[in-house]
């Protein structure tokens, strides 16, 4: 299945484990996360490689974003076009651009993917907000429907968890004219608890016409009683930000602007804004002998974007809601449950009357998730979905063009998860997962409508967990008919070349690895490694190449030092390996994007019960690299690419007070 060195390498991983395990307790500790099944599940039972990211990680890492958490982790790989680090896109298990599409991400269990190509924005999603974090990797197309066959992320904030009142104002300084304030109020008893939050940020980000403006606020209200709770949420968001575009480089005719003028800008008048608002109600209540979950949400979004003179307006709503209901027979456990989706998406170019698109998507699920216990340390995990599809695309380009997709889909997931004795546990796992086109996809293609995307996923995976240490290991393969793809080789109806297509196979496969120790009371030691391949399998001539913008190594290697009660000091090492450059399906390209290797660090200092402070500093080396990139398909140069550089040296200073 996989390489013989990397079996090799895995062989004597799991030796060291197991001379570290000898004589250490079992378990430190078994977790329980709501992702995999959308209702309360221990790890230890979970057939998945799962990573919980506590608030204590968080505080002990370098990161300041939500998407620098992520990154940190195996089988996580970020990369960003925008400049705004809030935007940056998360790719979960190799799908490269379509990263963001093939991994959901959640904030306390409602859907941030919207249905377009746009990543979710995670910038209103303070650090310090956060409880927890759950990367469940591979698993989620049962209880959520498609877009999870990389994996699920759910983030947990701090709402409606402890009584009393507290808050928190944070004031943050840095490069770029950085200029940020976060505010948030926590007040609750034992029947109700209200948080709100605020945030305002302002930067220049590091390239010319990259300005950034971002404002946020939202509010819940947590209604307690005998046996359950209702949630009631409202959140608004707004965004402007300049577009510098793209560097193009070009060995060819010495062009290197990595080092020659990376903070350029090619397109001094294009931005984007978008507003967002979302509310929404959660209910848990428990009913005879089992407890009732149910999620209802509606988000609308309105975005304007100026791409080289040429203007787009889109609209975007959507309804979803989610009930599914928990029955333990004995000492197993029974999940029913059912969800909708109904999209609307309108997008206009009124600089080029007659083009535009209409996409109406409803989806209805009914999924079953069960867990049976069969014998002392055995935990069988069973689950399948039916989800039906009733899609309506109307593309106008000099004429209608509509398209209809009516359908049933089906997802199942079977697992078994042993634990093995001296803190070892192992897993194997197989299913299948799927997705479909979103609005911005199913709206360009060569006049055929996209098939739904299918993948036969297969994983195995060894975990020991002792006191002071830990170690796991994952092996997965996807097998996918019909991926969702950008080609940009094939002419499409308007006569240009680029459209969104199927391919006929592909597949996904990888290795992570990942690791912590506790050397004693003041260091903590982590680590993690990732192998993936991403390839194409058969046609349009792509068969045995590589799929673009996946890397095949990442790493991260972090120390978290406690110098004592008051200071701390965190680094932290990342490497990402080079990767075909995007448009470059065909492999013909004589360069890859290069590797580069990123330093950050982090200290933070707590003068008292309410104040404290923290100094960060990101790329400590200053590296001059892009983590995006692309093929110049139309410079007429076979050795052009169009670079997106990342930012230089930067620091951040943040002043806390808490009450």
């Amino acid at each position: 299945m996989f390489k013989l060195q990397t079996c090799a390498a895995l062989t004597a991983l799991a030796c060291s484990g197991l001379a570290l395990a000898d004589g250490v307790p079992q378990f430190a500790g078994d977790p329980v996360i709501v992702t995999a099944s959308r209702v309360p599940q221990r790890v230890s039972s979970l057939p998945a490689n799962v990573t919980v990211i506590t608030a204590e990680d968080i505080a002990n890492s370098t990161a300041t974003t939500v998407q620098d958490v992520l990154s940190n982790y195996a089988g996580v790989h970020v990369f960003n076009s925008s400049g705004s680090s809030s935007g940056a896109m998360v790719d979960l298990r190799g799908f490269g651009i379509t990263g963001s599409s093939n991994t959901l991400i959640l904030i306390d269990g409602v859907r941030q993917n919207t249905n377009d190509l746009i990543a979710p924005n995670l910038g209103a999603v303070t650090l310090a907000s956060i409880d927890h974090i759950e990367i469940v990797r591979g698993v989620g197309s049962v209880a959520y429907g498609g877009g999870a066959t990389g994996g699920v992320i759910n983030i947990i904030t701090k709402s409606g968890k402890a009584s009393g009142l507290n808050g928190n104002v944070t004031l943050t300084g840095g490069s770029y004219d950085l200029r940020q304030l976060d505010a948030s109020l926590h007040a609750a008893n034992q029947y109700v608890a209200f948080d709100g939050y605020v945030q305002s940020l302002k930067t220049d980000n590091y390239r010319q016409n990259n300005a950034e403006r971002d404002d946020n606020a939202g509010a819940s209200v947590t209604l307690k009683h005998d046996g359950g709770n209702i949630k009631l949420f409202a959140k608004t968001a707004s965004q402007g930000l300049r577009l510098p575009g793209s560097l193009r480089a070009d060995p060819a005719q010495g062009l290197n602007p990595l080092s020659t003028n990376p903070t350029a800008t090619t397109l001094p008048n294009d931005y984007t804004s978008t507003d967002t608002t979302s509310g929404g109600v959660s209910v848990t209540q428990d009913i005879g002998s089992g407890t009732l979950y149910a999620d209802f949400s509606r988000r609308s979004k309105d975005a304007q974007s100026s791409y080289s003179g040429s203007l787009s307006q889109r609209n975007l709503t959507e309804n979803t809601s989610a009930v599914r209901y928990v029955l333990p027979i004995d000492i197993h456990e029974v999940t029913f449950g059912t969800d909708w989706l109904n999209s609307t998406m309108n997008v206009q170019y009124p600089s080029s009357p007659g083009y535009g698109s209409n996409a109406q998507q409803k989806r209805q699920g009914f999924f079953l998730d069960s867990q049976w216990k069969l014998w002392n340390g055995a935990t069988l995990s069973m689950g399948g979905r039916q989800q039906l599809v009733n899609d309506q695309v109307s593309a106008e380009v000099g004429g209608a063009n509509l398209s209809i997709i009516q359908t049933n889909l089906h997802a199942w997931s079977l697992g078994l998860k042993q634990t093995l004795g001296r803190g070892w546990s192992g897993y194997v796992r197989v299913g299948q997962s799927f997705r479909l086109g979103n609005a911005d996809e199913v709206t360009a293609t060569n006049g055929q409508p996209l098939m739904p995307q299918q993948s036969r996923d297969k994983e195995v995976g060894m975990e020991w967990v002792g006191d002071a240490a830990k170690i796991k290991t994952a092996l997965f393969r996807n097998d996918l008919t019909n991926e969702i793809v950008y080609l940009p080789f094939v002419v499409g109806p308007s006569g240009y070349p680029g459209v969104n297509i199927n391919l006929p196979q592909t597949r996904h496969q990888g290795v992570e690895l990942e690791g912590s120790i506790k050397l004693n009371s003041a260091f903590t030691v982590n680590g993690n490694l990732t192998w993936t391949q991403a390839t194409f399998q058969s046609g349009f001539g792509l068969t045995g190449k590589t799929l673009p913008m996946v890397p095949k190594l990442m790493a991260n290697a972090g120390m978290g030092w406690q110098i004592n009660d008051a200071n701390k000091l965190a680094v932290n090492a990342q490497y990402v390996s080079n990767q075909i450059y995007d448009n470059d399906q065909q492999n013909l390209f004589p360069n890859k994007l290069p590797a580069y290797t990123v330093l950050n660090t982090k200290y933070s200092y707590r003068y008292d019960k309410r104040f404290s402070g923290a100094i960060s500093v990101n790329n400590l080396l200053d590296k001059r690299y892009a983590s995006y990139g692309g093929v110049d398909i139309y410079s007429g140069s076979p050795t052009a690419t169009y670079l997106y550089p990342a930012n230089g040296r930067n620091f951040q200073a943040a002043v806390t007070y808490e009450f």
